[in-house]
């Protein structure tokens, strides 16, 4: 079985009702190592962590559109100082990217929030190359960039909480799932 098999597979046993472990033990020792399939059960949105948790995934959808309708303002009118054409590509491109990640928070997808943690601690240097002209703006920047990034992975914490950072949990060489 290929990884899509087995993706569907797992998705299908945890949509029956099957506890996390139990599958990992029914599909472990297969065509995937043992540390993909575990990613695969740990990034399966759970559908009552979905429930409990649909407040707070408003709150960020809200706050990523805020985010795009922002990046679509701030990146045309960056671009009008080098040229129509630029303030159209910039303004676009600065807008289209919080909305695919709040695609992927809509979609449950585990990867958009790790993938938006990532970037936006390593743009956290940027953020201060304009501290010595503005540092009241770079400090609010900065900390309205840490308060969205502590968010979002709280976040996703609650929803996938077999996950670790970049893959599933370990606990004493053993990959650990919540039932």
């Amino acid at each position: 079985m290929n990884k899509k098999e087995i993706k569907r597979q797992v998705s299908e046993m945890l949509d029956a009702g099957r506890s996390k472990t139990e599958t990992f033990k029914a599909l472990s020792g297969g065509a995937v190592k043992d540390k993909v399939l575990a990613y695969l059960i740990g990034s399966w949105p759970d559908p009552e962590l979905l429930d409990r948790h649909a407040g707070k995934i408003k709150v960020l959808l809200g706050l990523t559109y805020i985010q795009a309708l922002i990046g679509l303002v701030g990146g045309y009118f960056l671009g009008l100082t080098i040229s129509t054409g630029w303030a159209v590509g910039l303004g676009l491109f600065a807008g289209v990217v919080p909305l695919l990640f709040a695609w992927g928070f809509y979609r449950n997808v585990a990867q958009a929030y790790t993938v938006y943690v990532f970037l936006s601690i390593t743009q956290m240097p940027r953020m201060f190359k304009e501290y010595a002209d503005d540092p009241m703006g770079t400090v609010i920047g900065v900390a309205i960039t840490l308060a969205m990034v502590f968010f979002v992975a709280l976040l996703k914490n609650m929803l996938f909480p077999d996950l670790g950072f970049f893959g599933a949990k370990k606990i004493k060489g053993q990959f650990v799932f919540s039932n």
